[in-house]
């Protein structure tokens, strides 16, 4: 079973927290690893360490754009329903 939204404006904000977050926890990983990565290459130092390091590059430019992506993702479209989701739950209690 697929699990499923709740179309309100508290869940839409918890969501975008949670996105907010996994972005932070990924950028820190990353760093983590980029720092691993470099102790390594101090004692490996051979061929198959380049080509390790140069496929780790590669991989770590694909991650700073796909967080701007999320980070868009959560602050505009998501930002925006929220707002949307506020004002129909404001009409509700009016009624």
């Amino acid at each position: 079973m697929t699990p499923t939204v709740i179309n309100n404006s508290t869940s839409i904000h918890e969501y975008r927290g949670q996105i907010a977050h996994a972005i932070d926890e990924l950028l820190l990983n990353l760093k983590k690893t980029e720092r691993a990565v470099e102790t390594v290459g101090e004692s490996w130092k051979d061929d198959n360490f380049k080509e390790f390091q140069d496929n780790f590059n590669q991989d770590k430019e694909k991650i700073k754009p796909l967080c701007n992506v999320l980070d868009n993702y959560q602050s505009n479209l998501l930002y925006q329903l929220e707002q949307k989701l506020k004002k129909l739950e404001e009409r509700k209690f009016r009624i």
